[in-house]
């Protein structure tokens, strides 16, 4: 190839580039594609739940400041391969597709107890005007329990559909054990409000000065769509580093989260536990459209303690069932189990099930009880009125982390009394308590199910304290500005990739997005001194250029205009 010769990338299905561990991976249904007809569509009627009775529990649960309740999952028994309807699209690849509606449901969430994909399979779910689309669901989702949950879809309808080869249609196995009616607080649903379900005082992640130090940090916690029997709730979790450094996906929470009218979580509900990263505003402002989703499912637990803070620090620590891609740019916090008084932090949640806020404390956290439980599981906090609110906690945010001014957790939120407007005992100067990580650390029980330590420090270094690390796609800091230039930086149509010392052997470049994505590849041959890459259909942003020799690949940043 002669220097300076332009090649253009091919722009690929995402589903063929990222199967690690996503809920979905990417893709268009063949239906939307060859424009079939919709009208055929077998079409079932979820009946809905009786919202009275919901309303009236929620009432009471709402006043205990309790977690947030916004579904109800009916059960249902829907062979997805039996009830659906067939069509033969082309290359005898079949399409199969089904219909479900609950009336007024606010957004909806499907629950398999049979979910198996085989290898060339594909499944989406859309809604009826074909805006939204979630999948493909690939063989990189099947559960080894075969339990199986999908992320929230506006309305109160989906469709499902199956793209799947005529060779391996028996082999398939979905079926619906439960429909996720929302019906209460759907963050993209409060209709007063705007975007959003949380109340007017709360602070974006994204806005300054509030977070300027916390923009890594965040990227470790995490939204929870808690499943207990029979209905769903929001919670808020973190994702933790340990003494070995070697990315075990725990997620910390409160205990009182996974306790729910009147019992725990089982190892089937636990299955299908849904943990949304990234759910936020990159700006100060609500965005006006939801952000997009990443979401992994299923989780076991692993330890807990203090029984709701009735007895001790109220934790629940669970092992996701999937190592959290990079391409999440997960953040493992660090940690400290050091019973020590904290001057100033923060704390990162999602109250009301809502897009990240961050809250700020600048007087010194006070050690104390949890309503009168006897000892001193907890941490007092008075939250800050600071430059774009004041920043209060919320149902959602329970089992949201505290962090010290070092971006250490030192507790979990169990509960308290501040709120946006003052009433009564509630208002923005009231405190809330989290549960010390001193004293989840081996204080709440004698047994392993009950401590951090042996989770976090398994070969019993006696650790105190460690701090997070961050997993993400970054720039390559070994490869010097005198090995490879990309020119112009920023470009609108055509990038130069310069090679002065860097001799390319893999014959592959890629284009990878902010959130770690392959968007698009292409390949080269006998690559001279100088390439130009056609970058004139990107969208406008940052991006890297992936670039490969035997010895190792190059990320290098630019701008596309």
């Amino acid at each position: 190839m002669k220097s300076g010769t332009i090649f253009s990338l091919a722009f690929i299905l995402i589903f063929q580039q990222i199967v690690e561990s996503q809920i979905s991976s990417g893709g268009v249904p063949l239906s939307l594609i060859n424009n079939l007809q919709t009208e055929y569509i077998r079409r079932y009627t979820i009946p809905s739940p009786d919202l009275q009775t919901l309303g009236e529990e929620d009432k009471k649960n709402d006043s205990l400041n309790l977690p947030h309740r916004f579904m109800e999952i009916v059960p249902v028994d829907i062979d997805v391969l039996t009830a659906g309807t067939w069509e033969n699209s082309s290359n005898n690849i079949w399409v199969c597709r089904l219909t479900l509606k609950s009336h007024g449901a606010w957004a909806n969430s499907l629950y398999f107890d049979a979910f198996y994909l085989p290898e060339s399979a594909g499944l989406y779910l859309y809604d009826e005007t074909g805006l939204q689309v979630k999948g493909a669901y690939t063989v990189a989702n099947n559960p080894s329990d075969r339990l199986f949950a999908t992320e929230l879809l506006n309305g109160d309808a989906v469709i499902l559909e199956l793209n799947i080869p005529d060779t391996q249609k028996e082999a398939a196995r979905l079926h619906i054990s439960g429909f996720g009616y929302a019906y209460r607080e759907v963050p993209g649903y409060a209709r007063e409000k705007g975007f959003g379900s949380s109340d007017f005082c709360e602070v974006n992640i994204g806005c300054e000065p509030e977070s300027n130090d916390w923009q890594t940090i965040k990227s470790g916690v995490v939204r929870i769509q808690v499943r207990v029997s029979g209905s769903a709730f929001w919670c808020t979790g973190s994702l933790l580093n340990n003494a070995k450094n070697d990315l075990k996906p725990y997620i910390l929470t409160a205990d009182h989260c996974a306790f729910q009218l009147g019992h725990y979580a089982t190892a089937s509900d636990l299955a299908q536990w849904l943990f949304y990263f990234n759910y936020e505003s990159p700006a100060c402002e609500d965005p006006t459209q939801e952000p997009e989703l990443y979401s992994m499912v299923g989780a076991t637990k692993v330890a807990n303690g203090g029984e709701r803070g009735n007895t001790g620090s109220d934790f629940y620590l669970v092992l996701l069932d999937q190592q959290v891609p990079h391409s999440y740019h997960p953040y493992y916090h660090g940690w400290s189990a050091v019973n020590e008084i904290s001057n100033s932090g923060v704390t990162i949640h999602h109250p009301e099930g809502d897009i990240k806020k961050i809250s700020t404390y600048s007087q010194p956290v006070e050690s104390s009880n949890w309503f009168g439980n006897g000892v001193q599981s907890h941490w007092k906090v008075f939250w800050l009125e600071t430059q774009n609110g004041w920043g209060v906690t919320e149902p959602g945010s329970s089992g949201s982390p505290l962090f010290n001014n070092s971006g250490r957790i030192i507790g979990t939120l169990t509960g308290g009394y501040s709120a946006c407007e003052s009433s009564g005992v509630y208002g923005p100067d009231k405190p809330d308590y989290y549960g010390k990580f001193s004293y989840h650390w081996e204080s709440n029980g004698s047994e392993d199910t009950t401590q951090l330590k042996p989770w976090l420090d398994p070969d019993n270094t006696d650790i105190s304290f460690i701090d997070g690390l961050y997993v993400g796609v970054t720039e390559n800091s070994e490869a010097c500005s005198d090995e490879i230039f990309l020119f112009p930086n920023p470009a609108q149509d055509i990038i130069n990739i310069n090679f002065i010392n860097f001799e390319p052997s893999i014959e592959k470049v890629e284009i990878i997005d902010i959130l770690g994505r392959t968007i698009m590849t292409g390949t080269y041959e006998n690559p001279s001194e100088q390439m130009k890459l056609d970058i004139s259909d990107l969208p406008a942003g940052v991006y890297m250029a992936g670039i490969n020799n035997k010895q190792k690949r190059i990320l290098k940043k630019f701008v596309k205009m």
